[in-house]
């Protein structure tokens, strides 16, 4: 134990030295420095207590540690009426006269916790667990710890698992099918059946990982869904693309102020690795003075007839930049672009529009990389940092991730809007960005503005850019922008609260501020 705190103390130690000598390259403004003190106190108290920073899922005797902290219910008023049935050949519901049933895999064991929450189901026409693999020896090890209700995700893998609650007379429909709970749940899914989840890890699977692509192409098939599901080679997630309907036009929208051969990196990756024909690009510039900028804004105007420049001289605002610029644009789809960035994948306007043409889609975003080949942007966690930041930020370009977060779209709660698609007809319903947020956090409130009308924002792994943001320029240590920083973050903090404590798409035992880290005492948000 006394070696763990050591280790802790450590790696902490480095963290801050990390935040002081690259980030901040020795000079840390006052305001900064404090809210950093008071992270430091609250980590340093939870390795006092807890001998961890966080506990690693992956590590069993961790996990064993993580588990004898966790609190279930001891005690329930109501259970709810629940039939078991166990993996069979077929579906037969002759025998059952309850309003709920529960289906379990052949390697399904349910922990005596589970049945004090039998009774939330009546919530739901669904509900569904966290659970883990338990040994003969009884440790139990690999927790799948997953996301509230992920439409796009579980057309990637079978995130729900094996064992869930359903509502007998939803269940009817499926009377005398051979045994697939995967095709029953995604047939629900598009029957605006709702979704519940506890986050408890309430019962083991010790059944093997299977490849179901082939369900997932079944059901697109038989629905008239054109789309492509392709096998990933971890052999049990697969990615789906959804065909382009029409050719509706796209918008590339970015801003931009000097910096010429940042941007024509930029422009010449569009034109190098877009295979989509009808969309236009809408360079706003901000000021540009440097004749050289100008030059090229008239060259490629001259070259490219889906070009336009248009000139906005006024402060820095991201928001109002990208609000101008879209009402001047002709697109159906928008694509906030940032000018320092560079296509990397071919087909990518194709990929991101197949989702974004999906009635259920709000938003669709990227992978985004450094050019050391760490990841940049990997979808937004909200409560990282105590407000938002990304997820997978530094880890290296090949990681894993948990639950194929890095192989199969999955649904985030928002995406950075360095590069991002969204509709028109969304944009103008929820009137674009906010100008009030200069700077930080305007892509974040866009994303939960349309979560909060039902929509999803969907992080697809498989289209990839550099980001050319330096990771070790420093930041803007002056006063007017720490205040704007800190401005912004308390108007976040207070509207978004609720996401905050809980982001839908991140189960609430991981860590907020160590991604996919299980959480030590109250976390170090």
């Amino acid at each position: 134990m006394a070696k763990s705190k050591l280790l802790a103390k450590l790696e902490l130690i480095k963290k801050a030295l990390y935040v002081w000598v690259v980030q901040y390259h020795f000079v840390i403004p006052r305001d900064i420095l404090e809210m950093y003190i008071r992270k430091f106190r609250h980590e340093s108290d939870n390795i006092a207590k807890y001998a961890n920073r966080y506990y690693d899922p992956e590590d069993a005797e961790e996990y064993q540690q993580w588990l004898s902290y966790q609190t279930y219910k001891q005690t329930y008023k109501y259970l709810a009426d629940i039939s078991y049935l166990n993996e069979s050949d077929t579906l037969s519901l002759s025998d059952v006269d309850t309003d709920y049933v529960c289906l379990c895999g052949r390697k399904v064991t349910l922990y005596d916790e589970f049945y004090p929450y039998a009774d939330e189901c009546e919530k739901f026409d669904v509900l569904y667990f966290d659970h883990d693999r338990k040994d003969k020896d009884g440790t139990r090890h690999d927790p799948v710890m997953k996301p509230d209700y992920s439409y796009n995700t579980l057309r990637g893998f079978n995130y729900i698992g094996n064992c869930f609650v359903v509502r007998t007379d939803l269940l009817k429909q499926f009377d005398g099918q051979k045994w697939n709970p995967y095709r029953w749940l995604l047939e629900l899914s598009d029957q605006n059946m709702s979704f519940g989840h506890v986050q408890k890890v309430l019962y083991s699977d010790n059944a093997a990982d299977q490849d179901e692509s082939e369900t997932v192409r079944e059901y697109l098939n038989e629905h008239h869904i054109k789309a492509s599901v392709t096998e990933n080679e971890d052999g049990t997630s697969h990615t789906v693309y959804y065909d382009v309907t029409g050719e509706p036009k796209v918008s590339l929208i970015i801003p931009t102020k000097d910096g010429k051969n940042v941007l024509k990196t930029c422009i010449d990756s569009i034109f190098e690795k877009t295979t989509y024909k009808n969309y236009e690009i809408v360079i706003v510039d901000n000021g540009s003075r440097k004749e050289e900028t100008l030059q090229y804004f008239r060259e490629i105007k001259d070259e490219h007839e889906n070009i336009k420049v248009m000139r906005l001289d006024c402060p820095f605002n991201f928001s109002l930049l990208n609000n101008r610029a879209v009402k001047e644009s002709a697109g159906e789809y928008i694509v906030l672009l940032n000018n320092d960035t560079s296509v990397v994948t071919e087909g990518w306007l194709e990929k991101m529009l197949g989702y974004a043409q999906r009635d259920h889609v709000g938003s669709v975003g990227v992978k985004l990389w450094y050019p050391d080949g760490t990841i940049q942007h990997g979808g937004i966690i909200v409560g990282k940092g105590g407000a938002a930041a990304h997820r997978y930020y530094r880890c290296e370009h090949d990681e894993e991730g948990y639950m194929h977060t890095l192989d199969v779209p999955n649904d985030v709660s928002c995406c950075t809007a360095a590069c991002l698609m969204t509709s028109r007809k969304l944009w103008d319903e929820l009137n674009g960005l906010n100008e009030e947020l200069t700077v930080q956090f305007n892509d974040v409130d866009y994303g939960l503005r349309l979560l909060e009308k039902g929509y999803f924002n969907v992080f697809l792994p498989g289209v990839e850019l550099i980001h050319y943001e330096s990771k070790s320029r420093g930041l803007d240590k002056k006063k007017e922008a720490v205040d704007r920083f800190f401005q912004e973050v308390n108007w976040f903090q207070e509207t978004y609260s609720r996401y905050i404590e809980h982001d839908p798409f991140y189960n609430d035992g991981f860590d907020k501020s160590y991604d996919y880290k299980l959480k030590v005492g109250t976390g170090s948000n």
